[in-house]
């Protein structure tokens, strides 16, 4: 095994793409204003496009007529689906919504303070575990 799973890394690539998303809906705020600006979001990646970027390349085999073809059944990339229209444009163009911008800020903000209050957990069950000390 090349690479062992370890929680630090994971709560630190997710805090790390929290605070991107956190940068690009600020700069949706703060073009609130601008003529024909449309608001950018990230898109989150599945679970299932994350197993597939770490699996080797040997994939499943179909042997069996009866057996599913995993590679017919893939579900469709988040990159290529259709943005949601937009129900509120300004008269010059802009696309913004403060309100549901505002609304992706403060769910990106409890989601970092999950993975922080997480990652202290666990610091303190290694604490525990080598001093005996909390």
């Amino acid at each position: 095994m090349d690479k062992a799973f370890s929680i630090f890394d994971a709560v630190a690539r997710r805090m790390d793409w929290l605070g991107h998303r956190q940068t690009v809906l600020a700069q949706n705020v703060a073009n609130a204003d601008t003529p024909h600006y449309k608001p950018q979001d990230l898109t989150e990646r599945s679970f299932l496009q994350a197993m597939r970027s770490t699996e080797s390349r040997g994939a499943p085999e179909k042997t069996h007529a009866l057996h599913i073809d995993t590679r017919t059944n893939a579900p469709r990339d988040p990159q290529q689906r259709e943005q949601k229209q937009r129900y509120e444009t300004a008269p010059s163009g802009n696309a913004v919504v403060l309100e549901e911008q505002l609304v992706k800020v403060q769910e990106t903000q409890m989601q970092y303070a999950a993975l922080t209050s997480l990652y202290t957990k666990q610091m303190s069950f290694f604490r525990l575990a080598l001093t005996g000390q909390r």
